[in-house]
């Protein structure tokens, strides 16, 4: 048999198998990782039901996780433990991930943008604090922007960071990746993504240190990731279609905010900058020993350096001197 007819052979073999390995497992699919502590409620949107774990007292603050492959509230649990004493905390899990619903639809941040908009007006229905990890924290500037005075303020985790020519812009190939990732192939190759092994190697690349859990975060995320429409927001992530750049929001947001990140992320330390340069005044801190996500590696420093700045927003401005006792 000449070489292009084996070559044929394995092409058609590996499209079989590309095929029947997602249907296979699909039907295996284990059941969801436990949500985030709390009462869980689900709000009907119109794309898709959207899962909130609520508890605390106080002002209403809604925790926003990254995406990534088996993404869900839980990520920002040990930051809510550490803020439920002073806040009412809704715990989202964003559309196509944890127990949200998962529409068959081709993401975009607009997407992202209405799911957090809608929740603030409608689920917790009250002003509200607006916390958001990695690039959903860009999707929260927005929607804070579009919320006006609903958003007291705003806070991101570990933001998105230009490029080196300072911009924030998909990749020109992301549309035929697209195509692609939704063929047969790129079914199989999600699936092989979600797998613990794999999921374990990423967290260990995205903590600044592994820990002792580590066996069980990478399993819960394999689950997660691995339910009925999982792939199609990973999808989207993948090529490009949900970066977003938060800075022209934080530019006109009338709300405060601050930013946190980590000292020892593998991204472009000159981002502080980048993001002051739109915004003079913003608030933001370095946290010490973390990576990616400052409120996973250190949950107790982020939640003290959050509150912190949340007392001084609350505090009341000094009153000025009256002018003519200036001279007593």
């Amino acid at each position: 048999m000449g070489f292009p007819r084996k070559l044929a052979g394995a092409a058609l073999a590996a499209g079989a198998a590309a095929i029947a390995l997602p249907r296979l497992l699909t039907t295996r699919t284990s059941d969801l990782p436990r949500p985030a502590a709390g009462v869980p409620k689900t709000y009907p949107w119109r794309h898709a039901d959207l899962f909130l774990a609520v508890r605390g007292q106080g002002p209403a603050a809604l925790l926003l996780h990254d995406l990534y492959t088996g993404a869900s509230g839980a990520e920002m649990e040990a930051l809510a433990d550490r803020l439920s004493d002073r806040l009412e905390i809704h715990v989202a899990d964003l559309p196509g991930f944890g127990r949200s619903g998962r529409p068959a639809m081709r993401y975009a941040p607009d997407l992202f943008f209405d799911a957090i908009v809608e929740l603030v007006r409608h689920a917790i229905d009250r002003p509200t604090l607006l916390i958001g990890s990695g690039v959903t924290g860009a999707f929260a500037a927005e929607a804070a922007l579009r919320l006006g005075n609903s958003a007291t303020g705003l806070v991101l985790l570990g933001p998105p960071e230009p490029d080196t020519e300072g911009f924030l812009r998909p990749p020109v190939w992301g549309g035929a990746a697209y195509q692609i990732l939704r063929s047969p192939l790129g079914q199989a190759y999600h699936w092989w993504h979600a797998s613990p092994v794999v999921q374990r190697r990423t967290l260990e690349l995205d903590l600044a240190t592994p820990t002792l859990d580590l066996e069980e975060r990478a399993r819960s995320r394999s689950r997660s990731a691995r339910q009925p429409g999982g792939a199609w927001p990973l999808w989207s992530l993948w090529t490009g279609d949900l970066v977003w750049d938060p800075r022209p929001a934080l530019a006109r947001l009338g709300a405060p905010a601050l930013v946190l990140w980590g000292a020892e992320t593998k991204g472009d330390p000159a981002a502080p900058e980048a993001y002051r340069a739109v915004r003079p005044d913003l608030d933001q801190e370095v946290v010490p020993g973390t990576a990616r996500w400052p409120h996973v590696d250190a949950p107790e420093a982020a939640a003290k350096a959050l509150l912190k700045w949340w007392d001084r927003q609350a505090a009341p401005a000094p009153a000025s001197r009256d002018p003519e006792s200036a001279g007593e």
